[in-house]
């Protein structure tokens, strides 16, 4: 009984634990989607940074790579609105019953969102250095160099850097979102498992059974 019950308060535990790490990945991600959209309107042009008076904005090699920039928003915007669902999920009551079934889905699903933010930050990282024309490395490249865009370099740059840390940051509340799960999971089938009284203890409550009726 009292191991229930310290296993019911460890799952109440981890449930309020993870709701917060899921906020933390939703703040996250969506900072991500912020940084690199603003990164996408300086490459369109639709944003002047800091233009000295009679200054030109830059213009951007006509094929600029946004595929590493592309790749890390789509990844950031899925776990974004991914996490919202699970979030308000969260609160229904049918969903926090804890399920055999369900908690091997919430372990399936929440190791694709690991390898999904994997996956984007290596794709990120590698085609961005394969490619001297990516947004993120052309910004870096050029951005002390003494042109009417040079600004709007240092702002790409900059921004995309926080982007790539902050996407870190967000794999890894996902991943202890997961550790979460499957720490629950565990506690939920040890909860299941049926207590069997041994053929030592099933005497001895016997016995104590004739003693306390004849006694």
């Amino acid at each position: 009984m009292t191991s229930d019950i310290s296993i019911t308060g460890h799952a109440h535990w981890l449930s309020r634990l993870r709701s917060a790490l899921r906020l933390l990945v939703i703040v996250l991600s969506g900072a991500v989607v912020v940084f690199l959209v603003h990164t996408l309107e300086i490459f369109r042009g639709n944003t002047y940074l800091d233009l000295r008076k009679g200054e030109l904005p830059m213009t951007w090699p006509a094929r600029t790579n946004l595929a590493p920039t592309l790749i890390l928003f789509a990844v950031a915007a899925a776990h974004f609105l991914a996490s919202i669902a699970i979030l308000g999920l969260s609160f229904t009551r049918s969903f926090r019953r804890p399920i055999r079934s369900r908690d091997l889905y919430r372990v399936v699903a929440g190791s694709f969102g690991v390898v999904l933010w994997a996956a984007g930050l290596a794709a990120f990282t590698l085609l961005d250095r394969a490619s001297k024309a990516s947004l993120g490395r052309y910004a870096c490249t050029n951005k002390n160099v003494m042109s009417n865009g040079r600004f709007q370099y240092r702002a790409v740059c900059e921004e995309q850097g926080v982007a790539f840390y902050l996407a870190i940051g967000a794999a890894s509340a996902e991943l202890f979102t997961l550790l979460t799960l499957a720490v629950s999971s565990f506690l939920s089938a040890k909860q299941r498992i049926p207590y069997y009284k041994s053929d030592h203890e099933k005497k001895k409550s016997m016995s104590f059974g004739v003693i306390g009726r004849y006694s």
